[in-house]
């Protein structure tokens, strides 16, 4: 009887701690889930750990990331569509246009490899996929979330609505025409002693009435850049302003 009981005792024991596994993967997976929704984690550095973290959709569409902050610029590239899915994370450490180093994370592999440059067929110049990105013409010509960016913003500041003086620059909201409270993009941008933060968030977009939310909502965050191609895209964007 003794026996018994102290094998039914660790049976419980066993399964018990099975269970508090399962339920401590569970809170991770909550954790790292709520964190790539939320502004931190894109308002920090992209480290190579960070890459790690990045989601990979299930529907395989590349996305593209440009960060910029403080003297830094990081371009991040998901591509899932080739033989191997990798990200790549590309940094530029004085945002002057100049790779100083790359960092791959094959997703099978679960493995970092530095490059020299980087492999993604997405990835032409620094320079130019910084543009591409701000332009919206990687994800227009690519099997990619199609993220709200500078063609919808200029668009918005000729109309003049929607414009609001926010701290030293201005937000940009797009409104969903089928739920006026509900924002689907909204953009910010300014420019202090010459440093310059360019942000665009698409909170998700339609197809007919179908709502599809990106799994990374940035395709811009910029906070105090020096970047020139950053301080170009402000620069204009500060000469499209209606002025009152």
């Amino acid at each position: 009887m003794h026996l018994l009981l102290c094998a039914y005792i660790v049976k419980i024991i066993f399964k018990s701690e099975m269970i508090m596994k399962k339920i401590r993967l569970l809170l991770v997976l909550l954790f790292i889930t709520t964190a790539l929704y939320s502004d931190s984690f894109y308002s920090q550095t992209i480290s190579e750990e960070k890459l790690k973290m990045l989601p990979v959709p299930m529907d395989f569409r590349n996305y593209f990331f440009l960060q910029s902050i403080d003297d830094t610029s990081i371009v991040v590239i998901g591509d899932f569509t080739g033989e191997k899915r990798f990200l790549t994370r590309i940094v530029d450490e004085k945002g002057m246009n100049k790779i100083d180093l790359v960092s791959e994370y094959y997703i099978e592999e679960k493995k970092i490899r530095n490059k020299v440059k980087p492999s993604s067929a997405f990835f032409s110049s620094i320079e130019q996929i910084k543009k591409d990105i701000i332009e919206g013409k990687v994800f227009r010509d690519n099997y990619s979330y199609k993220m709200k960016s500078i063609d919808t913003l200029r668009y918005k500041l000729e109309d003049g609505a929607d414009i609001f003086k926010y701290g030293d620059g201005y937000t940009v909201k797009v409104y969903d025409p089928d739920e006026p409270s509900s924002i689907m993009c909204e953009f910010y941008f300014s420019k202090v002693r010459n440093r310059y933060d360019l942000i665009f968030k698409t909170n998700y977009y339609k197809l007919y009435r179908l709502k599809i939310v990106p799994p990374i909502l940035f395709s811009v965050y910029c906070k105090n850049s020096k970047d020139p191609v950053v301080a170009e895209t402000v620069e204009e964007l500060l000469k499209l302003v209606p002025r009152k």
